[in-house]
């Protein structure tokens, strides 16, 4: 197939069946894409985007603004008798003319798929940030981690910009929903929506992020020493409060809260694997 022959369209309600087939086997048939297509179809502030050749569905991709000037690349999928012949390369490469065109500064993204990862670097994303996640079980009994209002995050940066290992988060936070500039701001703005989260005295933070599953999801930790481990400890009894199974904590490879990971008793939920974090320059 030539890639001349692929057109993009917004994808449609009734697309459904044909993106349940394209993602049936990626990740071994556990692709989040079916769970949110619904959601992904109504929201018209999102270009969830169809690729087609001869009037069959073959990929798909989502194109979502998300902070000033920042837009994040999504869902890429071909099916699988389509791949290796060019389509994921067109249709990023239209992603990226689109973004262009509508005056945003800068493309953001997470994979952790190697042929993805291959992809990007070669259409000129540069990694920002490689993270490592570790698990935490539920613990019954104690209390949960203080929620500081925004007020108070605002003032909680200067901290966070000296914490030991923050350089290795290149200036955002790893979020895989979508990663934003890691400043005052952006604190006091996860305050406001409820997913900061408090060591004693303010010596430890935990960045949260909407999860994807049965867990409390953790994309930046700042603060060392028995601050952040109290802090640790609380978050996976926050999760039993909460009827939750566990606490999920992406970290870089090498940052110094993996020793305090490990002595709250967290370890790696897969260690084989990374994910990253790109960025392409508009």
């Amino acid at each position: 197939m030539e890639t001349t022959d692929l057109t993009l369209r917004p994808a449609r309600p009734a697309d459904r069946d044909r993106i349940v087939e394209i993602t049936g086997d990626v990740w071994g048939g556990r692709d989040y894409i079916p769970k949110v297509f619904d959601r992904w179809v109504s929201d018209a502030g999102a270009a969830f985007q169809a690729a087609e050749i001869e009037g069959v569905v073959v990929g798909l991709q989502r194109l979502r603004p998300y902070a000033p000037g920042l837009i994040w690349y999504e869902g890429l999928r071909v099916a699988s008798e389509h791949r290796r012949q060019g389509v994921a390369r067109a249709m990023l490469a239209a992603a990226i003319e689109e973004a262009r065109e509508q005056g945003f500064r800068e493309m953001r993204l997470a994979t952790r798929d190697r042929p993805a990862v291959s992809l990007f670097e070669s259409a000129g994303f540069e990694r920002l940030v490689e993270m490592k996640w570790w698990r935490g079980p539920r613990v019954e009994g104690g209390e949960p981690a203080r929620m500081p209002d925004a007020a108070e995050a605002r003032k909680l940066w200067k901290a966070v910009e000296s914490s030991p290992g923050i350089q290795l988060y290149a200036g955002v936070v790893p979020d895989m929903n979508g990663a934003r500039d890691l400043n005052a701001d952006e604190l006091e703005r996860l305050a406001g929506i409820g997913l900061l989260r408090l060591g004693p005295g303010g010596r430890a933070l935990a960045l949260l992020r909407e999860p994807w599953g049965q867990n409390i999801a953790v994309s930046l930790l700042a603060g060392g020493g028995g601050a952040l481990r109290e802090l640790l400890t609380a978050l996976r009894f926050e999760a039993d409060a909460d009827g939750l199974n566990h606490v999920t904590v992406n970290l870089p490879p090498g940052h110094p809260a993996e020793e305090d990971l490990r002595a709250t008793g967290y370890d790696f939920a897969d260690a084989e694997n990374s994910a990253f974090v790109y960025a392409l320059k508009l």
